[in-house]
This record gives structure tokens, sequence and C-alpha cells, in this order.
């Protein structure tokens, strides 16, 4: 018997099984182990307990972290289902992300594959992307708030088999949040996603504002200086929309930026001008904010601040330090009784300083979007669809920055000759 509050389990002195050992067995997936291995303790007795008069609950039990009101994370025992209900199906919603994702990346003329397992079977993504120039990410569709530390564990082996781990969600408020990368779309059904030719990305993605801090700054000054500015240069990670119609006080700008898109995003990473980088807490160096960053922007920021490895790949997180109380075990079958109190929340992550200021003053170009890659269609493109390569609003084009109303089979503002001349070999 097997007492979840006790560090040693309640394994007698002297047991040559080592507890951390077995704490960790306990933990694995059910499809990892024998089912029938953990069994109620009423069960085991010979008698029947409440979990099976319930009719779709079995005997048989899995051990899980429960985090309960105070924020402590514990073991808790729980029973399985029976057997006809363990299969859940997937719902349309993650499929049609799934299909979004991989045709996006085909049709860049990148290798994707969907639930794929990796060479040593460490790892199976609902989509595997092969960069070309970029990075190979590993992404997962997110429709429920998985635990901290399934995002974490997953993320792991997604790294460990060399992917960058990529989570999409709908929901800011998911625990997939800074504990790796991560894309935030708008709320969607799975009939809008698998029609839309790309989908808007709201959250996940940043660029480096910079500008010289003077009294006609468009951006106050962080420090304080509002009325004349510090006469130093900031630098601040933020979204895109932010910057949206700031057209006056600022170092080297040229216009407005456009909103990203997750097709934009993901071609760009894994052809190497979208980069990850993950800015520590100052509290914790485990916590902080995963980001999708422009290249050309994470270089300007590594002149000023050194990269960190993401937080995943140092050591458990914070959040996963299991607490035991010493109790004894409960002897009888503890199935539907309201004993256990829901889960408290936890705590967002995030916390780093995104923004820097430095002495230097700058001058640096800005571009409106990632420089991604562009399916080739021959030397001569057929944009003849003008309805899908016209725009209203002129943009600067991505090539030579003049205002043009076209735009590119990605949607970014571009000159056809510009985008015929720099077509991939």
């Amino acid at each position: 018997m097997l007492e979840l509050d006790k560090e040693d389990l309640g394994l007698p002195s002297g047991s040559d099984i080592n507890a951390a050992d077995l704490v960790a067995e306990l933990l694995q997936p059910v499809a990892d182990r024998e089912r029938a291995l953990l069994v109620c303790v009423e069960s085991s007795r010979g008698k029947v307990c409440k979990a099976e008069l319930n009719g779709v609950k079995s005997p048989y039990m899995y051990v899980r972290r429960h985090r309960g009101p105070d924020g402590v994370l514990r073991l808790r025992a729980a029973h399985l289902p029976t057997v006809h209900e363990m299969t859940v199906e997937e719902s349309d919603r993650h499929k049609a992300m799934k299909d979004f994702v991989a045709r996006t990346a085909q049709a860049a003329g990148l290798e994707a594959h969907i639930e794929k397992a990796t060479k040593f079977r460490t790892s199976r993504p609902d989509v595997t992307v092969i960069g070309a120039g970029g990075l190979n990410l590993g992404c997962e569709a997110q429709y429920y708030n998985a635990s901290a530390g399934t995002v974490l564990r997953r993320s792991r082996a997604h790294s460990g088999a060399g992917l960058t781990p990529n989570w999409i969600t709908h929901d800011d408020s998911f625990h997939l949040v800074d504990r790796a990368n991560w894309m935030l779309t708008r709320e969607a059904t799975w009939r809008e996603i698998s029609n839309a030719a790309d989908l808007p990305l709201v959250g996940g993605y940043r660029v480096l504002a910079e500008w010289e801090c003077t009294a006609s700054a468009e951006r106050p000054c962080p420090d304080g200086l509002v009325k004349t500015g510090c006469g130093r240069t900031h630098l601040e990670w933020d979204t895109p929309r932010r910057l949206d119609d700031e057209g006056t006080g600022w170092t080297g700008w040229d216009g407005n930026r456009r909103g990203v898109t997750v097709g934009q995003v993901l071609v760009g990473a894994a052809t190497g001008s979208v980069l990850s980088l993950f800015v520590p807490s100052r509290k914790d160096h485990r916590a902080g904010s995963h980001m999708w960053v422009p290249a050309e922007d994470l270089a300007t920021w590594s002149e000023y601040r050194s990269v960190d490895k993401p937080g995943f790949e140092d050591g458990a997180d914070v959040d996963d330090e299991v607490h035991f109380s010493g109790r004894d075990a409960e002897l009888g079958c503890q199935f539907g009784e309201e004993s256990r109190q829901p889960s408290a929340p936890l705590r967002r992550r995030g916390g780093a300083a995104l923004s820097i200021t430095v002495d230097r003053p700058r001058q640096r170009e800005w571009h409106a979007v990632p420089n991604v890659v562009v399916p080739r269609q021959g030397v001569v493109l057929d944009w003849s669809d003008t309805r899908s390569h016209w725009r209203d609003v002129p943009q600067p084009c991505r090539y030579c920055h003049t205002p043009t109303n076209l735009v590119d089979e990605q949607g970014v503002p571009s000159h056809k000759e510009c985008a015929e001349k720099n077509l991939p070999n």
C-alpha cells in the first residue's frame, strides 16, 4: 500500500526501493505501464469500491499531481475510466489547426508531418515542420488547459529531439503561455480555420521598438522624464499592433507596421528570418518570457543583453515541486467524496524585463514584417488575381520600402517586380 502524502510513500523501513524513482514511475502515462498495476485499496480487499458502482470508472487507478487551493502541489490517486471510455476523439478544431499548420508549411515548400514520432520515439508533435535554413518546429495545437507539467515535459521532449516547441492556442490564460514558445490566435471555429488562407497572430510574437528619448518622441520616457526626455536610447519588446500609427519621434522610423499572421511567423521560423527568444525573469531564471522575434531585432538585442536558453531546458519548473504532508493514508475508497477542493490557479509566468536603456543612439533599418520565403512559381509571377494581390491602403514594400498597394502570396506588401527579383534560386 502506497501512502502518497508521505515522502517515503509509506514503504517499510530498510526497503531497497528508492521512493523518488518510484514516484517517477507512478507518474508515467498509463499507456507506458500495465493498466492493472495500481488498484483501489478497498478493491484490493475483495470489496466493490464506489468507483465500480459508478459504472464508467474502474477499480484501477493512476497517480497525478494535484494543486490545492493553497497553491501547493501534492500527489493524488484517481480512478481510471473503464476500458471503453479510454479513447477520446480529437476535436474538429484541433484537427483543423493541425491541417492548417501542415498546409501552410507545405505551401511554402517546407516539409511537414502530422502526428509523426521523432527518430527515437521520444516525441510525437501534432505537426513537425522541417526547417529550411531555420528551425525545426514541434507544433502543438492546444484547445484545453493542459497542466504546466504536461507543457514542460512535452516541450522538453520536443527540444531533446532537436525540435523547437511551438504551442498554438486561442486562450492566453492557458498554462502553456510563456512555458515555451507560443502563438495566440483569435477564437475561431474549425470551419473558419479550415477555410482560412492565414490566421491573425495576436500573441507570442514581438518586435523590438527602439527610439531616442526626446521631448518630441511619441513614447514616454520609461525613466519618468516625460517632459524633456532623458536623451538616451530605449529598446523594448512590444507587440506589432502597439506600433501602428506611431509615425514621429522614432529613430529610423519609416512607416506603420502591419500585424503579422501565424503563417508568416511559422514560415519565418523555419526559414531563419524569425527566431526564438527567452528572456528570463529577474527573480527566477527558470521563469520568464518566451517570444518569437525577427532575427534582425534579436541581433540588435543581443548587442546589449546575453541570450539565455529556454527555461524548460533548465531542470524542473518551480511550480512542479511536490510537497508531502506526512498524513496517514485513508483506508477506504474516496471516490465521489467532495473532500478534494479544486486546484488553485497557477501564477502567470513572465515577469521578465522586456526593455533596456542604453547610452549610445543607434540608427537602424525597420522592416514591416519578417522576410519569409515565398514559394517559387516561375520567373514571372502570376498576380492576375487582383483580389488576392491588392490592398486599398498602400504599405511599404518589403524589399524597396516604397509604398505599394500590391501584396505577395502571403499578404506581405511587395511590388511584383521586387518579388520576382527576390525569388529563391
